[in-house]
Formats: structure tokens, sequence, C-alpha cells
């Protein structure tokens, strides 16, 4: 009889250990320690997948071999089931272990070390001194390729407003800005205070005392972290200086936009190109967009019916994907800020993502010592055309949640979002993250909501696993960059929320106390 597994996910006990017996088995021979042969036998038929036409078998017989190089790459030939012969390469990596170990970037210049008649010197103080004091420390800082956006100086304490869009260890963008003001201002100023920004909000204010960095510059990293300090940034930060802003960053590149799991073709793949841009009118105020152009690809061919009593949220994604080529995926005007002590905030309003334009405003809570952060998010959005260019549809639903974050330590984040949905229906979103010491990052999600399981459909309720690799660990080289794949059962459309550049907890944390310690140990790198 055909099995009923109904919507997945619930465990079909009452059909395990039921049928015919149905011998199978396999046998490998290791003729060397690099090469092996392997020949394997089932007595399963295929019924369904030869008769719609999947798969032909003309052999109950699967032959192969393996041959593995001193690289640690391998290539298999094989032959299946006597109607399919077949070849495969292959290479693994640990991702302990970078491909360029000890990396590539340029060391960092060293600490300079006053001389006692340095310390005493006040004489700088006069106008014609410190007018030259800033062009230079911007030169210096651009060489470690940090950004310096201004400076308060006085006899014995400086203050840097700093960017960092090159370290993904913000340690190792401390060290280096802490090390380059070090030969630079005068000798007599003792304490350097690191004020960090993004999207023109400060995210801490980190302290240092001169004499610790001259002391220190040889001595495990953990001692130099005992005697920084660090505090919440807001309202310490030296104002940007002129001609900074407005800016533009573009980029263009490829892309590829991946669907798992469908029945009907388990992968799918759309590649092409884009353009993106953002153009920082002041430090807190951007306008950010992408248009893309596919160059081949599978997603606009799904057919699978996806009956649902839902409003179709995110199942129309086939469409999006046939007529919106090329399409304007975002275009969005956002603005960040300090509203008050440890809270950061967030609007955006515009063409957020491929499927949904309107308005999305988000206020997060984070003392820059805790591991608990909390959050808000409210979205007011109407669905776009399927041509993803200006066009609006009819559906429009208000949305929001709030969100609960806590770092567990030893790399583990939890994460839990509450709220209502895409598709009006609410409930909440679990999810788990680790991440190691050398930026990778791998976690799970589980959605929740009181959309029945029958009428969610196939999977009964949204999930998935999620890897993130930074672009450093893989290239050697510093950059901010990471690659992030999620992998998920077959898009449905309840527990779908909207898809929001530049969601504030991510972006924040890096540089509060628990993120910080964990990857301090390349603050002299």
């Amino acid at each position: 009889p055909t099995n009923n597994v109904g919507q997945g996910v619930k465990p079909t006990v009452n059909q395990w250990f039921r049928g015919d017996v149905a011998p199978f088995g396999g046998i490998e021979w290791a003729a060397t320690d690099r090469l092996s042969f392997k020949a394997e036998y089932s007595s399963d038929a295929y019924p369904l997948e030869v008769s719609s036409g999947f798969i032909t078998r003309n052999s109950p017989w699967n032959v192969g071999l393996d041959y593995r190089f001193k690289s640690g790459s391998q290539l298999s030939v094989y032959s299946k089931s006597g109607s399919e012969i077949g070849a495969m390469f292959s290479f693994g990596s640990n991702p302990r272990y970078a491909p360029s170990a000890g990396g590539i970037d340029v060391a960092p210049t060293p600490v300079k070390v006053r001389t006692p008649a340095e310390i005493k010197d006040l004489g700088w103080t006069e106008a014609s001194v410190t007018s030259d004091v800033r062009p230079r420390l911007k030169a210096a800082l651009e060489r470690e390729s940090l950004v310096y956006e201004g400076l308060d100086l006085s006899a014995h304490a400086a203050t840097l407003r700093l960017r960092n869009a090159t370290y993904n260890s913000e340690p190792q963008a401390l060290g280096r800005a802490a090390r380059a003001m070090s030969r630079i201002l005068p000798g007599s100023v003792e304490s350097f205070t690191i004020v960090p920004v993004s999207k023109g909000m400060e995210l801490a204010a980190i302290t240092f005392q001169r004499s610790d960095l001259e002391q220190l510059e040889h001595a495990p990293a953990s001692e130099l972290l005992k005697r920084t300090q660090i505090a919440d940034g807001r309202g310490k930060a030296p104002a940007a200086e002129s001609g900074l802003y407005p800016k533009l960053d573009w980029n263009f590149g490829p892309f590829m936009t991946l669907s798992v799991f469908d029945p009907d073709n388990p992968v799918r793949v759309d590649l092409g190109v884009r353009l993106s841009g953002t153009y920082k009118i002041t430090p807190n105020w951007e306008l950010s967009g992408s248009i893309a152009k596919k160059a081949a690809g599978n997603l606009d061919s799904v057919t699978r019916s996806t009956p649902t009593t839902l409003p179709r949220v995110r199942t129309d994604y086939a469409s999006y994907s046939r007529q919106g080529d090329p399409s304007l995926e975002s275009l969005t005007l956002s603005h960040f800020g300090r509203p008050g002590q440890d809270l950061y905030s967030r609007v955006t309003v515009g063409y957020l993502e491929k499927m949904y334009a309107g308005v999305s405003g988000e206020l997060l809570w984070k003392p820059v010592d805790s591991r608990l952060a909390l959050g808000a998010e409210l979205n007011y959005v109407q669905q776009r055309d399927f041509d993803q260019m200006l066009g609006l549809r009819s559906y429009d639903v208000m949305t929001g949640h709030v969100s609960a974050y806590y770092s567990f330590g030893n790399g583990f984040h939890g994460q839990v979002d509450a709220g209502r949905y895409l598709a009006g229906d609410y409930g909440a979103t679990f999810a788990l993250d680790r991440e190691f010491a050398n930026g990778w990052r791998v976690g799970a999600y589980a959605t929740l909501t009181d959309v029945p399981f029958d009428d969610f459909g196939e999977g009964s309720f949204d999930k998935g696993l999620r890897v993130s690799i930074p672009l450093d660990w893989m290239l050697g080289k510093a950059t901010r960059k990471v690659n992030t794949v999620t992998i998920q059962s077959l898009t449905r459309d309840g527990g779908a929320r909207v898809n929001v550049n530049n969601r504030l907890y991510g972006r924040v944390r890096d540089y509060h106390r628990p993120d910080l310690t964990n990857e301090w140990g390349r603050v002299w790198r």
C-alpha cells in the first residue's frame, strides 16, 4: 500500500517495520590508501519513480570507485542501476583551519613608546600644531583600511570617531586604530577613546590607556582587556567632519538564489548579476537600492500546486522570478539613530524587498555590558507587482514583533520573535546560532503560529538551517563581507516575515562587551 506521510514532521510510527522484507547491502574494498572500489545491491525496484519517468532501472546493482588525492579532494566514478554513468569531483575543508594560515594582511604598525620628555611636553596645544594632527591621523588610518570621521583632542585625552568597513573582527580594527593613534598624537595624550560608528550610530566607547598599550603590546591580549573600559557610546563621538558626506558606495557582481526540497526538483537556483548602491546623505540618513538581471536558472519553472487557505504572501515566488527579469529588488530611504541611553532605532521606507513595499520601524534596547537585548519592530507593507518594478498589488497588512536576544556564551546566541506575520497569523520564531572564533556561524530556526499544520501545507510549519561563512576566512584578507546560505523546507505562507535590510541587533552587538571579549585575541593582529 502507498505510505501516507501527511504534511511531514510527525513521525509515522505506525508504518515503521511494515511490509515485505527487501534485502539490500554493499561492500567496499580499499585497494590502496587512496583507491577504493564499491558495489551495492538493492532489491527496491522504485516502481513509482520508474513509472513517473524520473529514473530508468535496468539492474539492481550499483558500482563505483573513489580516488583520493593528497590535497584531500576526491574523484568518484560510478554506474547506477545499469542505466546511468556519472563522475563527481569533491573537496573538503575543515572550518577550524583557514585556507591561508595567518592571513595575508599587511602587519599593523607597532606602538610608539614615548620618552619622558614627550609625556611632559604640552607645547603642542598651540593651534599651529593641532591643525596638523588630524590629516596625519586620517592618512595613518587609511593605511590600515579604516575610516577617520572626527577627533576631539585635549592635553591628556583624545576621542576618535571611527568607521570600520574592513575588519570582520572588531578588536582587530580597534587595535590597529589605537596603534596609529600612538604614532600620531602628541606624547602628553594618555587616554585614547575610540567610538566606532555604524550608520551614524555610536555603538560603544572603548578607552585605552596609552601606557597600557606601550607596556602590553607583546603580552597576552587578555591583559589589555582587563585594563580597557567599554561604555555606551551615545553622545561621546565627535561630530563627523565636513566633506565626508554625502558619499556613494556601490557594488556590481554575481548573485545566486537557491531553493531546495521541492519534490519535483530538489534543487532550484537562479544565477545572475546585481548592481547595488548606497548613497549616504548624512551619517544617519541613507538611500539604498539594488537591481538584478537573471542570466540562467529554473526558479521560474515551478509548477507544483500549492493549495492554501492563507493569503499568498510567499507562494507566488515563482511568478516573481518569472516576471521580474530584470527587477528592482529594493529601493529604500533609511534613518538610524540613538534616541536614548542603551537605545537604537531604525526607520526604513520604500521598496523593502522583492515582494513588499512599505514602511518599517524598529527600536532596540541593548546595554553595552549586557548579554540580553530586547527589540520591537512594526511594519506596514503592501505586496508588489510580479515584475518587481514600481507597481503594487491590492494585498496589504500590518505586521510586527517583539524580540528577545541572548548571548549564552561560548558563541551561542538565542533569539525569540513573537508577533504577527505576513499572512495575518500570530506566533513565534525560535532560533539558536553558534558563532565560532573564526567567524563561521551555524544555526537553526523554527516558526510556530496559529495556522493549523494542514492549512500550512507540506512541512507543517516553517523551519530551516543557516550557515554563514566569512569571506576573510576564505580569502585570508580582511573584509566584512559574509556569505550566508539558508536551507529551508518548501516556501509556504504561514510564519512568513518581511525581509528588511539592516536590522539592528546584529549590527549593534559587534562592539559590545560580550562579543568583543569573544574575539579580543585579535586586538594585536
